[in-house]
C-alpha cells in the first residue's frame, strides 16, 4: 500500500472518537490535512455529508486523489469512516508504529478488550455525561471495566490500539468531571472523582496516570478548548431538572 497519498482528516476537539484517531497519528507520526467540522446542530456544512461521509459523523478519511482544499473533497479519492476503521487503517500504513501488537494472540486479545471495553466503559460514560446518570449506576461498569484490564501496564500489557480506544474516555471521565460538565445532576462530578479515589478503584487510576503520561495523549489534549466546547453543546448540557442533587 502506498504510503505517500493524501489523507485529509475530518475531526472536532469535541468528540472523543476523533480523539482517537488523532492519538493514533501521533503515534504513527502520520502526517494529514486535518478539517474540523462543527457538529453543533445546524452547523455542520451540507458539502460534509454529501462528498465525505453519508452520516455526517466525524472522524472520516478522504484517501488518496488530487490534493484539493479539504471542503471540496475530490470523487477521485475513497472515503473512510468510524474511529475503529480508521485506526486499524493507520496501524497498516504505519506496521512500525506499535499500534497493534506483533503476537497474534496480544492483536487478539487488544481486539477482545475494545469489544468488551464497549459494554463497560463506554456504556459509564453515555450514561454519566449524555444521559445524566448518577455515579451509583455506573460504578458497576467501571468496576466491570477495571476486571478487564491486566494486573499491570497498559490495558493488555504492551501499549496498543486498546488503549487507544479506551484513552479519549479514560481523560474526559477525570477531566471533565471535576468542572461538573454534563448531564448528570451537579454534584455528580466530584463524587465520581471521590469513589475512583478509593482503594477499589487503585488499578483504574493506576491505568488512567499511565494513559495521561502517555505523549500521545497529553499532546493532542486540549483542555481548556474541551471545556468550552462540552459547556455549551446541546447533547451533554444539564437542563433544568437535573441541575440539583
Amino acid at each position: 500500500m502506498s504510503l505517500d497519498k493524501q489523507i485529509t482528516f475530518y475531526t472536532s476537539p469535541y468528540s472523543p472518537y476523533t480523539h482517537r484517531v488523532h492519538i493514533a497519528l501521533e503515534e504513527a507520526k502520520l502526517q494529514v490535512a486535518k478539517y474540523e467540522i462543527d457538529l453543533r446542530p445546524g452547523h455542520k456544512p451540507a458539502w460534509f455529508t454529501a462528498k465525505v461521509n453519508s452520516l455526517g459523523l466525524v472522524p472520516a478519511f478522504t484517501y488518496g486523489g488530487p490534493n484539493v482544499p479539504p471542503d471540496q473533497p475530490s470523487s477521485e479519492s475513497a472515503k473512510l469512516s468510524e474511529s475503529l476503521v480508521l485506526l486499524e487503517f493507520i496501524a497498516d500504513l504505519r506496521p512500525n508504529a506499535g499500534l497493534l501488537p506483533s503476537d497474534p494472540e496480544l492483536r487478539a486479545k487488544a481486539r477482545l478488550f475494545i469489544t468488551l471495553s464497549h459494554e463497560t466503559l463506554h456504556h459509564a460514560f453515555r450514561g454519566f455525561f449524555f444521559r445524566g446518570e448518577r455515579i451509583d449506576s455506573i460504578l458497576p461498569s467501571l468496576e466491570a471495566f477495571q476486571a478487564l484490564l491486566v494486573p499491570s501496564g497498559y490495558a493488555v500489557g504492551p501499549w496498543s490500539i486498546a488503549d487507544i480506544v479506551v484513552a479519549p474516555m479514560m481523560v474526559r471521565f477525570v477531566r471533565l468531571a471535576g468542572y461538573e460538565i454534563g448531564k448528570y445532576p451537579m454534584g455528580e462530578g466530584k463524587r465520581l472523582l471521590k469513589a475512583l479515589a478509593e482503594p477499589r478503584f487503585a488499578r483504574l487510576l493506576q491505568y488512567y496516570e499511565l494513559l495521561w503520561q502517555r505523549p500521545s495523549v497529553r499532546a493532542t489534549w486540549d483542555e481548556p478548548l474541551n471545556v468550552k466546547m462540552w459547556r455549551i453543546h446541546p447533547n451533554v448540557t444539564r437542563s433544568s431538572s437535573t441541575a440539583g442533587h
